[in-house]
């Protein structure tokens, strides 16, 4: 477990309430794969570790949510998660479309000699009105800090992810953070940066 503070905002991977988490990422993201999923199997691959949350709090608030998965893992989600869907033939069917649009974002994965180096950053929520007693400079600086100190944990050099093209608040702060675009498809840009 790890507990990190910086201008009273607290980082941890203590998790208690794993539902609670699985109903903000589906509601703040609603484009997510998560979205066709139920909380059991969310909860299960939280628990077996294929992904890591980590929340940022403030006074017991939560103000921001990261969750982050290794290259390795990712495409052993990928599995799991069409196995899943399998067992589910009308949600598979509804959503046939959206399921090949988020499976084909894999495409552009990083590929390096050491996927050890890359991190995958599958979601970044944060919650604005917990920061707007302070700078959007000092939020920023506040995020980057701990995103290096979970990049940190994994012995990672980069972080890279997807968004959706129409997103213009991810836009705007991969953009101000001088995360690297890297690829576009048709729907979705792909961004990376390195935390030194």
């Amino acid at each position: 477990m790890i507990a990190i503070i910086k201008k009273n905002f607290l980082l941890t991977n203590k998790i208690t309430n794993i539902k609670k988490i699985f109903s903000i990422i589906t509601q703040q993201i609603p484009r997510s794969i998560f979205t066709l999923l139920d909380s059991d199997l969310f909860n299960k691959i939280v628990k077996d570790k294929l992904i890591e949350i980590f929340v940022i709090k403030k006074r017991n608030k939560i103000t921001s949510i990261i969750s982050v998965i290794t290259n390795k893992n990712y495409n052993f989600l990928k599995k799991k998660i069409f196995f899943y869907l399998l067992m589910k033939p009308h949600k598979l069917l509804v959503n046939i479309f959206f399921i090949f649009a988020m499976f084909g974002r894999s495409s552009n994965n990083i590929k390096s000699n050491n996927d050890e180096n890359y991190l995958h950053l599958l979601h970044l929520i944060i919650f604005k009105d917990y920061f707007k007693s302070i700078s959007l400079k000092k939020k920023d600086e506040i995020i980057n800090f701990f995103l290096r100190k979970i990049i940190k944990k994994y012995g990672a050099k980069y972080f890279y992810l997807c968004y959706e093209k129409d997103n213009l608040k991810a836009y705007n702060y991969y953009k101000r953070n001088k995360f690297k675009f890297y690829a576009k498809n048709k729907n979705t840009i792909f961004v990376k940066k390195r935390f030194k």
